[in-house]
């Protein structure tokens, strides 16, 4: 079921000022990130940490348009991916953040549930079901005869696009800004 703000039976909080953007994720850039660069020594600049923090936001937005894409009830609209920004704090912590008022409901855990309809009703019925694994590969699996043996489906988060942006984002990052750190040590200026 896609989830429509317009019939949340819950509210926001009472206390929440809903023009004051959602804290989602905070991400510290690390030195040792970095294999092919020596930065003992060093701090790591302002524009670096901006770099990340663009990458980030983009692979976020990706990753917000495919989940949407397949109709997981993300809106697609510009608003919803423009809504995401983020902030260098302190001690260049980079804060993921969105103005999107229900963008918590969209990242919130969805509870384990039993898979009655995957089981089969006779001894004689053989129900395969194909499952595609990491590599690539298909792999087909029985289903069980008796309903007290039902797959459980696992706890999993409802949207992970925000995690699965950050990571892709910071693979990104670390390229672009090895390439910069390597020019600027070139110059000297670092």
């Amino acid at each position: 079921m896609k989830f429509d703000p317009r019939r949340a039976s819950r509210k926001p909080p009472k206390n929440r000022d809903p023009n004051r953007p959602w804290d989602l994720r905070t991400y510290k850039v690390r030195k040792n990130q970095f294999q092919d660069v020596d930065l003992r020594g060093k701090d790591i600049s302002k524009k670096v940490i901006e770099i990340f923090g663009e990458e980030m936001i983009k692979a976020i937005k990706e990753e917000a348009k495919r989940a949407a894409g397949m109709g997981t009830g993300i809106p697609r609209t510009k608003e919803f991916l423009d809504s995401f920004y983020y902030e260098i704090s302190k001690g260049g912590a980079i804060k993921i953040k969105s103005e999107w008022q229900w963008v918590k409901k969209y990242l919130e855990r969805k509870e384990s549930y039993e898979m009655s309809w995957l089981t089969r009703k006779s001894n004689m019925e053989k129900k395969v079901v194909p499952i595609r694994t990491k590599t690539g590969e298909v792999v087909f699996r029985n289903l069980p005869l008796r309903t007290e043996n039902k797959w459980i489906h696992p706890s999993v988060y409802k949207f992970n696009f925000i995690e699965q942006g950050i990571e892709k984002g910071r693979i990104k990052a670390i390229r672009r800004a090895t390439f910069f750190i390597t020019k600027s040590m070139s110059k000297g200026e670092q």
